[in-house]
């Protein structure tokens, strides 16, 4: 393929040769986890100033090492997630996180997906993000920074841009978010929400400790464009213990290995074929979490509210639920 004779045109996809990617060698399974034995007190370093900078100056304070995780589940403190404001003004304005809603307008549309007790509670299970301002990307397929194209709000520029190229948007909060010793948070997409040709990326940030920002971005699937509202939950902040796989294992046994599930298993299926040519067809078990016997198991999902009247109506009870 020949290169374009015009220095001034910018390349596009078709113009590029392609650049070939070393082979990466993770070497053996490894875990990425903070190493508090080996973490030490780090002296803060001068704060930068003035029209780029996001921060004010700070004056040094003695800084205390890093908290020790918990060893087990059972040994971790009661959750509590801290957002502790950076900037409020600037690229810092009309950023808000709330707890996250159970309903969707897609599922508003199908009411019957309001029967699904898993959806609705992965849909609350957290704190979302909203976008403080109107976005709208168009990416020509390159792996540039360039190849992403911002188009913004003047003042958003620092918090919402093309930072790591290959058509991936980075949206970087106002807030420093810290939790208690041993909780983590999964960053991730809005629960059962999605853009069309653009996907969310999901980390898990060890916040006890970490006394860094971090960022949620979402990654174009092909040239294009896409555009985010005002408002729009664009992330999802989601608790999980440190200790989770500390000596976790998965094995695959033959069902037969716990008879009295595989009992119970089969009156299920026997009530799913009994009910399949009545017009309700849903028995509501899990719904209800009912088992085969009929007994109410306590599941202790708290509920949760708007912390104000703006976002009542679609914190409402979905349509269908007691």
């Amino acid at each position: 393929m020949m290169e374009s004779s015009d220095p001034n045109r910018p390349e596009g996809p078709s113009d590029r040769r392609p650049r070939p990617e070393p082979p990466i060698d993770f070497g053996a399974s490894f875990v990425v986890t903070a190493d508090v034995g080996r973490v030490v007190p780090v002296s803060p370093t001068p704060v930068p100033t003035g029209r780029d900078s996001a921060f004010s100056p700070i004056s040094p304070v003695p800084v205390s090492p890093p908290p020790a995780a918990p060893g087990t589940v059972g040994e971790l403190p009661p959750f509590e997630l801290k957002a502790l404001r950076i900037v409020e003004t600037g690229w810092g304005a009309g950023w808000r996180l709330r707890e996250a809603p159970p309903r969707r307008p897609w599922m508003d549309e199908h009411t019957h997906a309001y029967h699904c007790l898993p959806l609705v509670v992965a849909n609350q299970w957290g704190w979302e993000v909203l976008c403080p301002t109107d976005v709208r990307v168009t990416w020509d397929g390159s792996p540039d920074l360039t190849g992403l194209v911002v188009e913004v709000a003047p003042q958003f520029p620092p918090a919402v841009k093309s930072q790591f190229g290959r058509g991936i948007l980075t949206f970087s909060p106002p807030w420093l978010f810290r939790t208690p010793p041993g909780w983590d948070l999964l960053a991730k997409g809005p629960a059962n929400r999605w853009k069309e040709n653009c996907v969310p990326l999901e980390g898990i940030i060890e916040t006890w400790w970490l006394p860094y920002t971090f960022t949620f971005n979402w990654k174009l699937v092909a040239p294009g464009s896409v555009s985010f509202e005002e408002g729009e939950p664009l992330g999802q902040l989601v608790p999980i213990p440190h200790p989770t796989f500390a000596g976790a294992k998965a094995e695959e046994v033959p069902l037969e290995t716990e008879p009295e599930l595989a009992y119970q298993l089969s009156c299920w299926r026997d009530e799913r074929r009994r009910r399949a040519g009545q017009r309700n067809q849903n028995h509501l078990m899990y719904r209800k979490a009912q088992d085969v016997r009929g007994h109410l198991v306590r599941v202790p999902v708290p509920p949760i509210g708007p912390r104000d009247g703006s976002e009542g109506k679609e914190q409402a009870d979905p349509p269908g639920r007691s």
